[in-house]
């Protein structure tokens, strides 16, 4: 019994002693390296454009209102109709207004006339002062003329007070645009507290108004010598505009207005694109897609989606080097265009980029690659 215990406990050392040289064919054997796909980046001609919500404003808008009260004589427009700057829209009841004109003007007449008597008198007693007059008598005339000459003046400017008034009645287009739906119809009763009547938009030109980043004020301004500004110059953007429905606005935009601060809510800066819109197409309150994009565009890297990883820091790529050696770089991206990435720094053309069995590697690996498109034959 002793004899088979001993047996069996020499057996288990000699089995522990072996166990490494037994299990490295299992564990200490290499893998071979994994097999993933690659893409050779190449530079491309390309035009992407940047994509905000804008919404559109009218460049001027104005809300008629009655200066003066009185009952609508006429409404003189169509509802919804284009207006020109000096087109009669409204006419308040004149009647009362040409009354008060005319009472305004025969007290100037009066006055006139009280003038001449005052300083006809004026001139008789400076006559006579020698004879008898006294001082006292020709100082009171002297300030009746100027009493009378003060009058005059009084009634000169209530005339005019009652030729401005009297125009009132008169609602005029101040400027060129389209008018919406009128608040009043003829024979109601209008004045300064009935609010806007009627209310004038222009369409042509208008304007679109979006916010951008901070990070993207860069490209719109070619004031500044940075190399982002240096490269607006070379190729100023452009602003088109897509409707809610998908289609393109025919015309192109210019940029017209950079705010001078950054909304510290959102952190971004208001934009302003004037847009030519001779048909009325565009409306004030719409909103739409507003397009960025370069005039002539230019040759990028670009990339497949599938290549580029994302992580808490920025997007990134594995790339694979001469050595099949695997290396994270870390690149910024502009536009998407359709399933692919442009690239605007951190890529060239030449490199090679794994595309599929990204989960399969770490920086630093050794890879077998097959190209993108050969992967059948393998």
């Amino acid at each position: 019994m002793k004899c088979k215990i001993a047996c069996c406990s020499a057996l288990l050392i000699l089995m522990l002693c072996l166990s490494p040289f037994l299990l490295k064919d299992v564990y200490g054997r290499e893998m071979p390296p994994p097999v993933v796909t690659v893409l050779v980046v190449e530079d491309q001609q390309v035009n992407p454009a940047e994509t905000y919500v804008g919404r559109v404003e009218a460049i001027q808008a104005v809300d008629l209102r009655a200066r003066v009260q009185g009952y609508l004589e006429a409404v003189k427009f169509r509802e919804g109709a284009m207006v020109w700057t000096g087109d009669v829209l409204y006419v308040i009841e004149q009647a009362p207004y040409e009354a008060d004109l005319a009472e305004e003007r025969a007290k100037v007449d009066e006055a006139r006339a009280s003038l001449k008597d005052a300083q006809q008198y004026l001139k008789r007693l400076r006559a006579v002062q020698s004879g008898g007059v006294s001082a006292t008598d020709v100082e009171t005339a002297t300030n009746k003329e100027l009493r009378a000459k003060a009058v005059l003046e009084e009634a000169k400017a209530n005339v005019e007070q009652a030729r401005i008034e009297l125009g009132y009645t008169t609602i005029k287009a101040p400027i060129d645009g389209r008018i919406g739906r009128t608040t009043f119809t003829k024979g109601n009763f209008v004045g300064p507290e009935s609010g806007s009547l009627a209310r004038i938009v222009q369409l042509d030109p208008i304007r679109v108004v979006y916010a951008i980043s901070e990070n993207q004020l860069e490209s719109l301004n070619p004031s500044s010598n940075t190399a982002k500004t240096s490269a607006v110059k070379k190729c100023p953007p452009v602003f088109m505009i897509q409707m809610p429905g998908g289609a393109m606005y025919p015309l192109k935009g210019d940029l017209d207005f950079i705010d001078n601060q950054v909304d510290p809510n959102t952190g971004t800066i208001a934009v302003r694109a004037v847009f030519k819109n001779p048909n009325g197409f565009l409306l004030p309150g719409a909103y739409v897609t507003v397009l960025v994009k370069c005039e002539n565009g230019s040759r990028t890297p670009v990339v497949p989606q599938s290549a580029v990883q994302i992580d808490r820091k920025s997007r990134y790529v594995f790339v694979v080097d001469d050595e099949n050696r695997v290396h994270e770089r870390r690149i910024e991206t502009g536009s998407a265009i359709e399933a692919d990435w442009v690239v605007t720094s951190g890529l060239s053309a030449g490199e090679r980029v794994i595309v599929q069995g990204v989960q399969k590697v770490t920086p630093g690996q050794i890879v077998k690659t097959v190209n993108k498109g050969e992967e059948a034959a393998n």
